[in-house]
């Protein structure tokens, strides 16, 4: 029996597992999406074609909320580069509407604004829209500046993917969600973080997340009283996550992500009242 949410299983969580056992675990524990890499994608196509792909997800009743991939966006922007024409390859082979970009490499503010208006012009002519990420460790480390490239680029189908992991290393305040309107919150991610922060937060970041719990829940709260209505996914980097079977370490985040938006008071809401809310 599914939560009542609509939860997508990011990519990062269950990362080792392969392209069917993701779906199948994914399905039998109340997940209604997944997340996909570009690794993932060409990993699940060896051997197959891109529409036996689409029937394994419709199978499972799953579908592909999220693409993403480290990619250099700034460098090579909308139209050069291998990485970006595969990426709007698989946005189009799923009929995915979001692709999650981050930016790790050094450039300069004027140019990372000009690159994102362009990758969201690009993304218009596909209907997708483009969530800015922000990680403590990456070249846009905080919300603020994730905001503000946003803001500038004055693209309408710009907005940001909030990761709860992310928003407390980097500081985050209430008064920095308070800053962004709700409508330009397009997916959040859920996981908990341990006590004390790792020396290393990249490592902690890709190691040692923790299920959605009581930190989560609080954020989401946060969220939901700021006029959030994003769509809620859990993303769980753990090696002690990674050392259960798939299908029930899919069980053990979507139970803790549920029990976190309902401890947040998150209302029940499946993904086709989310579209609808959101046209």
């Amino acid at each position: 029996m599914t939560s009542g949410y609509a939860i997508t299983l990011c990519a990062m969580t269950l990362r080792r597992a392969s392209f069917t056992d993701r779906l199948r675990a994914a399905a039998e524990a109340g997940f209604d999406a997944i997340g996909l890499t570009l690794d993932q994608y060409q990993a699940a196509r060896d051997g197959r074609d891109d529409a036996s792909l689409r029937r394994l997800l419709a199978v499972h009743g799953l579908h592909v909320a999220e693409v993403e991939a480290p990619w250099d966006w700034a460098a090579d922007g909308p139209d050069r580069g291998d990485e970006g024409r595969l990426l709007f390859h698989v946005l189009e082979t799923f009929g995915c509407d979001q692709l999650n970009v981050v930016q790790f490499a050094a450039h300069p503010h004027e140019r990372l604004v000009g690159r994102l208006a362009g990758l969201c012009e690009r993304a218009a002519a596909h209907d997708v829209r483009i969530a800015l990420e922000y990680m403590p460790f990456s070249e846009i480390r905080t919300l603020p500046h994730a905001w503000r490239l946003v803001r500038e680029s004055q693209a309408p189908n710009a907005g940001l993917l909030l990761d709860s992991w992310h928003h407390r290393r980097s500081g985050g305040s209430p008064a920095d969600l308070a800053e962004v309107p709700p409508e330009r919150v397009f997916s959040v991610q859920l996981n908990d973080t341990r006590p004390t922060a790792h020396d290393d937060l990249r490592y902690e970041a890709r190691h040692l997340r923790l299920p959605p719990g009581a930190g989560a829940a609080a954020f989401a709260r946060e969220l939901r009283g700021l006029g959030v209505t994003a769509r809620m996914s859990a993303e769980v980097w753990s090696d002690e996550l990674e050392l259960l079977p798939p299908a029930q370490a899919a069980r053990l985040v979507h139970d803790a992500t549920a029990g976190a938006l309902a401890a947040a008071g998150w209302p029940l809401l499946h993904q086709d009242d989310h579209h609808k809310e959101s046209a």
